[in-house]
């Protein structure tokens, strides 16, 4: 999760389109980050809602705050 934290929107990219087989080379994404991770939408060509959502969470030393 760090490495991809620190990865820049088209190394990011990439990465996504060698471990996702769903990743077109013309789609795009966006990258939302909030309190414990980043949201990424993807994107078909012009179109304006997302065909998929994945969430990256920072790694959290106390699990029991997941409890709550």
């Amino acid at each position: 999760m760090d490495e991809i934290m620190k990865m820049k929107k088209d190394e990011f990219f990439n990465y996504l389109k060698e471990y996702d087989s769903l990743v077109k080379p013309t789609d795009s994404i966006e990258v939302v980050p909030f309190e414990h991770g980043i949201k990424v939408l993807y994107y078909h060509r012009n179109q304006k809602k997302p065909y998929k959502t994945q969430v990256y969470l920072n790694k959290m030393d106390n699990m029991n705050s997941l409890k709550k």
